[in-house]
């Protein structure tokens, strides 16, 4: 696998998930979908009264329905939940139930799958340097999950975040423990999750990151290891049916 679709952030919007069709309508044809996060609406709301708190019905039937059109596309998807996917168990549960009926959907938080030369591993949610409940992964948490990215033979690794580093994709968001990640794991290539004002690429290292802005604002990546440096990755408009091709080696971490 060498040409991927790099997104993220359909927010509980419907239509973004037209975005997966018009997408290969317009002539990409990816190997493979990297997901970054970002299925439901940050600002929905849960069951009242339950403790702790549970999916609404809605909330329940469009992961059914992301799971679903991405699914039925056929083509070998990773992907992981947002810090806003929650609560995580039942976010779980409806995708693995997902993988069993859709086999080339995969579930990459906490674990690692290997794919036609390629190792990805992810860790969804929310980063923090101690140890977390809930939605959050710690520090020691996501590098225990992760490490099986340095024995990895393939000479392609990806990693999944769910949250940016701090730099020029994460702005006031970045998160230290994701940057730390990135330069433990040394992946070729992260995918982040993160403000969708700020998609575009930055170097830490070796590894080049990618955050492709939200699918729900029209945005996405298309990443191609086939071509020379300068012209692996380019930033689609789909509002506007355009690719900007953006130059990997021009910006630090």
């Amino acid at each position: 696998m060498r040409r991927f679709l790099i997104c993220g952030g359909v927010l509980g919007k419907p239509k973004a998930l037209e975005c997966f069709k018009r997408v290969l309508d317009e002539g990409h044809k990816p190997d493979g979908i990297l997901f970054a996060g970002g299925i439901l609406d940050s600002a929905r709301h849960f069951e009242a009264d339950s403790e702790p708190r549970r999916l609404s019905h809605e909330d329940g039937q469009f992961l059914e329905s992301f799971f679903s059109t991405i699914g039925e596309l056929g083509i070998f998807t990773a992907l992981i939940p947002g810090p806003q996917d929650k609560p995580l168990e039942e976010f779980l549960y409806i995708g693995m139930n997902a993988e069993i009926k859709f086999p080339t959907l995969h579930l990459v938080h906490a674990t690692m799958v290997q794919e036609r030369g390629v190792a990805i591993a992810g860790m969804g949610g929310l980063l923090c340097e101690e140890t977390a409940t809930g939605h959050a992964c710690s520090r020691t948490f996501a590098a225990y999950h992760l490490r099986p990215l340095l024995a990895a033979h393939q000479s392609l690794r990806i990693m999944l975040l769910a949250v940016p580093p701090p730099g020029s994709l994460g702005a006031e968001e970045g998160n230290k423990v994701a940057g730390d990640l990135i330069d433990t794991f040394h992946p070729k290539l992260c995918v982040v999750g993160g403000p969708n004002e700020h998609n575009g690429i930055q170097r830490i290292a070796r590894t080049v990151i990618v955050n492709p802005g939200h699918l729900a604002s029209g945005s996405a990546a298309w990443v191609d290891w086939t071509r020379p440096a300068e012209d692996q990755v380019a930033f689609l408009n789909l509002r506007e049916h355009q690719a900007v091709v953006a130059d990997v080696g021009g910006e630090g971490g």
